[in-house]
C-alpha cells in the first residue's frame, strides 16, 4: 500500500530555508524533479493518493529567509536545534507486512538488477534456480547511495555477520544488497560500508515499487542501535562530504546518480522460492534491528 503523504504545517519560509540549505547538496536523479515526487502507483492500490509536494526549489530570497542565519552543519549551535527542525517534515507511512505471495514473485522475477560494471542478471536468479546461493536468501534494499543510516547498517551487518558466522549458519544463508542508484555508485558504496557480501542496483525502483516499498519524509523519532553513536546532524554532514567527494571523482552528473533520496527500503528473506518473512521501512532509519535478525538467522 502507497502511503497517504502529508507535509507539516511548517511555515512557508521554513520551506525555503530547507530547499535554500539543501539544493546543492542532496543529489538528484537525472531529472531533479524527481527527488520530490512520489514513485509512480504500479503494482500499488489506485484508491491510494499522493499529497502534492513542490516540484521546484525556492529561490529563498525573501526577507525573512535571507535574514536567517543559514548555520552550517559543523558549526554547532545552541539556537539551532535540529531534530526539531526536521521533525517538521514528517510523513506518516503504512506498508503492508504481508509477504508477497509466489506467484506475485514469479511475475516480477524477471525484473533485472545490475552489478557495478553494468552487468544485468534477472531478479529471480539471486533467489531461484542454479544461480541462487544457499538454502534461503536475505535480500536487503537500502537507500541512495549515500545514506549514512543504510551505511551505518551494512557496517553493523558485516561487524556481527563474521565469515565464521555466514559459513556456520544453521541454514545456509546468502546475503545480497540491492540499493536504488546508478551502477556507477556501487564501487564507492562497497569502500564506504566495507560491506563483504554482493551489491546490486535497482536505478528505475521496479523493484522497490512492485514489493511495496515506500517513499518518506521522517527520519524517524527513534535512533535505532545500528545509529546509537549517529546523531542526525553528523548523519546530514556525512552525505554532504561523501557527495563532494564523489563530484571530485566521478564529475556532477555521475556522482549524482546516487539513487532517490526519499526511497525506502527493507528487507526480505527467501527459503523454497518464497519470502517466508519480510521488513518493509516506515521511515529512514527502519532496517531491522541486527539482534532481530541473528534471530532470523539462527545466528549465536
Amino acid at each position: 500500500m502507497t502511503p497517504v503523504s502529508r507535509w507539516s504545517s511548517s511555515s512557508s519560509s521554513d520551506m525555503e530555508f530547507f530547499h535554500h540549505r539543501y539544493r546543492h547538496v542532496m543529489p538528484l536523479s537525472d531529472d531533479s524533479s524527481d527527488l520530490l515526487e512520489p514513485p509512480s502507483s504500479s503494482g500499488r492500490d489506485s484508491n491510494d493518493t499522493h499529497s502534492t509536494a513542490p516540484t521546484s526549489h525556492p529561490s529563498c530570497r525573501s526577507a525573512e529567509c535571507v535574514g536567517r542565519n543559514h548555520v552550517r552543519f559543523e558549526e554547532q549551535t545552541q539556537e539551532f536545534d535540529y531534530n526539531d527542525y526536521f521533525n517538521k517534515f514528517r510523513e506518516d507511512v503504512n506498508v503492508s507486512v504481508d509477504c508477497p505471495s509466489r506467484s506475485f514473485l514469479e511475475a516480477i522475477a524477471q525484473i533485472p538488477v545490475y552489478d557495478k560494471d553494468n552487468k544485468p542478471r534477472s531478479f529471480g536468479s539471486l533467489w531461484s534456480g542454479p544461480t541462487s546461493i544457499g538454502e534461503r536468501q536475505l535480500i536487503i534494499f537500502v537507500r541512495h547511495f549515500y545514506c549514512g543510516a543504510c551505511q551505518a547498517y551494512l557496517k553493523a551487518l558485516t561487524k556481527t555477520i563474521t565469515p565464521q558466522s555466514y559459513f556456520t549458519m544453521p541454514i545456509p544463508t546468502s546475503i545480497t544488497i540491492i540499493g536504488c542508484g546508478g551502477t556507477n555508485m556501487i564501487e564507492a558504496y562497497k569502500e564506504y560500508t566495507g560491506c563483504p557480501f554482493p551489491i546490486y542496483a535497482d536505478p528505475t525502483r521496479a523493484l522497490y515499487h512492485a514489493l511495496g516499498m515506500s517513499w518518506t519524509t521522517d527520519f524517524g523519532n527513534k535512533r535505532p542501535d545500528y545509529m546509537k553513536d549517529i546523531s542526525i546532524p553528523r548523519w546530514i554532514y556525512g552525505q554532504m562530504v561523501q557527495a563532494n567527494e564523489q563530484v571530485s571523482k566521478q564529475g556532477l552528473k555521475m556522482a549524482m546518480r546516487s539513487g532517490h533520496w526519499l526511497q525506502i527500503g527493507g528487507e526480505f528473506l527467501f527459503e523454497n522460492e518464497e519470502v517466508i518473512w519480510c521488513n518493509r521501512m516506515k521511515h529512514f532509519r527502519d532496517h531491522v534491528e541486527i539482534h532481530r535478525l541473528k534471530e532470523l538467522l539462527e545466528i549465536e
